[in-house]
């Protein structure tokens, strides 16, 4: 028997946040009553009671019968919040109190099994042939979690949810539990009654939206036939139907709806996928559609959106009729130049005349170009830069860690701290969960995600676009990535702060660590892939790390010591020596674990070629790099190294592209760790032989 946790008067009625004289009152009454814990009688409180009486408490009854009718109306009301919810994934916050009454009133697990399922399955967020959780992460352990989570149902909770699904009539209930027995089991009846009740949902939606045009997410309906749409296609049943379904919405969409343009052009770029599936008849009146939206949002001067629809219509006739009408391209030129025209912000001006160029070089129009060349170069004077910042108190938080550190910090090694920064997973942000924050942002703003993003150099130079779908959502992620990288910005400049209070970082150390346990400070020798000589590849990297290294200890050693100038000097000299060499240490790697480190580059007229060593950008975008470094070391390195979107830190410092206030005392900081990690791999080659 597990051993009881009891408190004391006081403890207890901190822990209801109630005073004790109303718990003695409870206790005389017998509405919790304590219990004499020795031959003394003095009177203590079961840590477990007083847990079941708080969730009592709130959940405002312990009465077992009201709990069971409150559960039961639960189940009952599910219809008319399936009516209801603007969202049909935030369905699954219904269940929680019934859930709670299950256990803690009735003491059924197995109720509170059934309903802790029934929060998971519409909790899920649907899309396509897919349920994605609604959060993840990764526990003090490392272990990673996620909710929901199919893995987490048993066969008991299918059991139950397939019993669900003749007791609803809704079809977003009906849908969503038939996708999911479909998902889990590959029932193929329940796939055909989720296609089914896709298409009802679609015409529950045009209703509704009828009726509320702003209060119904019209979205829903592209998700609707996209998932009817794919698992047709699985099973091979109904796909005219659902196509039917599709190409009616494109054209009969409601006109009061102000989503009306996203929809009807996400579910056009849908049926592009597959266009052979309409007829030519349906392609005619959408390039009409096309014609009159672009108009339509001309009018109201969203020019944005006027372009995208005048991009499909150029694809449909392109794609489908074989056409080349110019007259699409030529539109979308001169929206791009009047756009650019009425602007006064120099970054945006300078991105709209960037796409006007491109468009009238494509057409050959020669003398547009050159015109709009001559404005992109004024356009670039006036070019302002600006700092955007929001004050965040974070006080008690920092406190907090900084007692942490130094009581770690005080209990260990100088080498097992170096170890910590080496590999404790603790310090970067997870990727999984960037991910899937920046993937719930875009659901819940999803007009972001329709706009391609331009990232503009120190210069006014537009060297990085995000155009396609892939590239806006990976530069969401860089957005959310960013986000997170704050909070892990202050908890390295904490930790480094009391590393070097407690004197437990110092270069003496430093080197012996590298020498002793990173493979920079080994040599070693490589044969000759063609002439089997001996080639004395790697000499040892740590001579030419440990001037870099003692700057960023300087720096640091100068910044305790309250000399701003000397410690800003040489954090420039620590961050321009490191940063170039973390290119030839992950060229170096590759190269002895049997990687191509060369890339052929065709000379003019692709008849000759050179070959040259693949850039830092090259290396870290290599489909295997993933599987190195693993995903939360590699995004750090490429938002810190080579992202335009991140700091680009590389780049810039390469190319003379920062100045004395772009040195941040944290690029240092994870500079120096980002070496520690990449040193850490261990390279196993032995004299003489070839790298496996």
């Amino acid at each position: 028997m597990a051993k009881k946790t009891y408190y004391s008067v006081k403890q207890a009625s901190e822990f209801l946040g109630v005073h004790p004289e109303t718990l003695r009152r409870w206790d005389k009454t017998g509405k919790l009553q304590a219990e004499k814990i020795n031959k003394r009688g003095d009177r203590r409180y079961d840590l477990e009671k007083l847990t079941r009486f708080k969730d009592m408490v709130k959940l405002g009854t312990d009465d077992k019968e009201e709990a069971r009718n409150r559960i039961q109306e639960s189940l009952k009301s599910l219809e008319k919040l399936a009516s209801e919810v603007k969202y049909e994934f935030s369905m699954g916050d219904h269940f929680r109190t019934a859930r709670d009454l299950a256990y803690f009133i009735l003491e059924d697990e197995k109720e509170r099994d059934r309903f802790q399922a029934l929060i998971g399955l519409f909790s899920f967020q649907v899309k396509d042939d897919e349920f994605k959780s609604k959060m993840s992460g990764t526990d003090g352990s490392g272990k990673y979690w996620a909710f929901p989570n199919i893995e987490d149902f048993s066969k008991s909770d299918f059991t139950y949810i397939r019993s669900l699904l003749p007791k609803y009539k809704h079809p977003r209930i009906k849908s969503r539990i038939a996708h999911f027995l479909w998902i889990t089991e590959k029932d193929h009846k329940m796939a055909q009654t989720a296609i089914a009740e896709y298409l009802r949902v679609v015409d529950w939606l045009n209703t509704e939206i009828k009726k509320d045009p702003e209060g119904t997410s019209a979205f829903e309906i592209v998700n609707a036939l996209r998932s009817a749409y794919i698992l047709a296609k699985k099973i091979k049943y109904n796909v005219n139907e659902v196509n039917q379904s599709i190409a009616s919405t494109i054209l009969n969409f409601d006109n009061l709806s102000e989503s009306r343009w996203a929809v009807t052009h996400r579910l056009i770029e849908f049926a592009l996928e597959n266009w052979k599936e309409y007829g030519k008849d349906f392609w005619e009146n959408t390039v009409q559609i096309c014609k009159r939206m672009a108009g339509e949002q001309e009018k109201k001067n969203n020019l944005y959106f006027a372009r995208d629809f005048l991009s499909l219509g150029e694809k449909i006739e392109r794609l489908v009729f074989g056409l080349q009408d110019k007259n699409w391209r030529q539109k979308i030129a001169s929206s791009f130049e009047d756009e650019a025209n009425a602007k006064k912000d120099g970054f945006v001006q300078s991105d709209l005349l960037i796409k006007a160029i491109t468009e009238y070089k494509a057409l050959g129009n020669q003398e547009k170009v050159e015109e709009l060349e001559r404005s992109l170069q004024e356009a670039k004077k006036n070019l302002k830069f600006q700092t955007f910042s929001q004050t965040m108190d974070l006080t008690d938080w920092v406190k907090q860690i900084r007692q942490g550190f130094k009581a770690l910090i005080a209990k260990e090694s100088k080498e097992q701290l170096l170890v910590r920064l080496t590999v404790d997973g603790s310090i970067l942000p997870k990727y999984e969960e960037v991910k899937k924050q920046s993937e719930e942002m875009d659901k819940e703003f999803p007009l972001q995600s329709l706009f391609s993003h331009t990232v503009f150099d120190s210069s006014g130079n537009m060297p990085r676009k995000y155009d396609s779908e892939a590239e806006k959502k990976y530069y969401s992620l860089l957005r959310q990535y960013q986000f997170s990288l704050i909070t892990g910005e202050v908890l390295v400049k904490v930790l480094f702060e009391e590393l070097i209070d407690a004197g437990k970082l110092d270069l003496d150390s430093i080197m012996k660590y590298i020498a002793d346990h990173l493979w920079y400070g080994r040599e070693y020798e490589l044969l000759d892939p063609d002439t089997k000589a001996v080639d004395l590849k790697s000499k040892k990297w740590i001579d030419i790390l440990r001037p870099g290294i003692k700057s960023y200890l300087m720096c640091l050693e100068t910044i305790k010591d309250k000399n701003v100038e000397e410690a800003r000097t040489n954090l420039i000299l620590a961050i321009d020596s490191l940063t170039p060499k973390i290119e030839g240490l992950i060229r170096e790697f590759y190269e002895t674990i049997g990687k191509s480190v060369d890339k052929i580059k065709p000379k003019s007229g692709g008849k000759n070629h050179t070959t040259e060593k693949k850039d830092i950008a090259d290396l870290l975008r290599e489909p295997y790099a993933e599987e190195i470094f693993g995903n939360d070391l590699l995004i750090l390195m490429k938002y810190v190294l080579i992202e335009l979107g991140g700091y680009n830190l590389r780049n810039n410092v390469s190319h003379s592209l920062m100045f004395r206030e772009n040195y941040l005392l944290s690029y240092g900081h994870w500079v120096f760790i980002i070496l520690l990690r990449i040193g850490a791999y261990q390279i196993s080659i032995k004299p003489n032989e070839e790298p496996k």
